[in-house]
């Protein structure tokens, strides 16, 4: 009995000549592998990307502090070369040029030393801002290698374990109630951190006497909760042209909060625990 076989892709005698061979299964096993393979393969990729990125600015990291140590020595070498030129200088010069050459070469080594000075107030801006910048990009890998449950997403600032996002346009307070959510109840410290980012744009936040008392968007309790309103606010003003008071909460630029009529536009800000749900387009 000829029994038809598939071995590397040909055909055994007995399908040639009689042409009765069943067909062969799809390897499914395989495809399934190789699929997996693939995904592997895309994710050990984008490891390596994101390592050899942190390598880069670990490099440039160490090449600035190298530069900063370079320029020390030589701004050090510089302040006694000055100091030994304005000592020699000092002695009595016979002849009326000498007091201007003095006040020409004083006048370069200052310009001399103003320009190194502002180099090295560059290199000590970018090693300032270095740490925050290798956080962010660490903080993007994981989140990108967790599927968003660990870190914050691209464009949202951590901070305090909670996730904040600024937005850069304008709504209504409703509209940005239902965008996304306002930024709810929050204590002093966080009030500052949110005026860094906000200032000096009126905000919203996530509080409204819409239904005739002041109430928490997320629910915290209005009475007990942090308070900061300017002098003789919330006062509820009804002189705007459409009509109606002023029932949704803003934060103004000196950090003090203002009851505003709703359909004002102005930007706002959001609040999440870390890795609650995607940012907003």
């Amino acid at each position: 009995v000829n029994v038809p076989l598939l071995v590397a892709g040909h055909i055994t005698r007995s399908q040639s000549e009689g042409g009765r061979g069943l067909p062969p299964h799809q390897p499914l096993l395989l495809q399934r592998l190789c699929s997996g393979y693939r995904l592997n393969l895309l994710v050990l990729g984008f490891n390596v990307l994101m390592l050899v990125a942190i390598c880069v600015i670990g490099s440039q990291r160490a090449q600035l502090e190298e530069e900063l140590r370079i320029l020390k020595e030589n701004f050090s070498h510089f302040s006694s070369g000055v100091e030994g030129r304005r000592k020699w200088l000092s002695f009595p010069f016979s002849g009326g040029g000498a007091s201007s050459q003095l006040t020409s070469l004083e006048a370069k080594l200052e310009k001399q030393q103003r320009d190194v000075k502002a180099d090295h107030a560059t290199l000590l801006l970018h090693l300032k801002h270095f740490p925050s910048d290798l956080r962010i990009l660490t903080c993007q890998v994981a989140f990108f290698q967790s599927n968003g449950t660990d870190c914050c997403p691209v464009n949202w600032l951590e901070y305090e374990g909670s996730c904040y996002w600024f937005s850069r346009s304008g709504k209504t307070w409703e509209e940005a109630e239902n965008f996304r959510g306002l930024e709810p109840s929050s204590p002093p410290v966080f009030q500052k951190f949110i005026l860094q980012h906000t200032n000096p744009f009126d905000t919203w936040i996530g509080l409204t006497d819409s239904d005739g008392s002041w109430r928490w968007v997320d629910g915290t309790d209005y009475q007990q909760s942090y308070k900061n309103w300017a002098a003789t606010q919330p006062d509820d003003w009804q002189g705007h042209e459409v009509g109606g008071g002023e029932d949704c909460a803003e934060v103004r630029a000196n950090g003090r909060w203002n009851d505003n009529f709703c359909k004002q536009v102005q930007r706002w800000v959001c609040e999440m625990s870390t890795g609650c749900h995607e940012p907003p387009p």
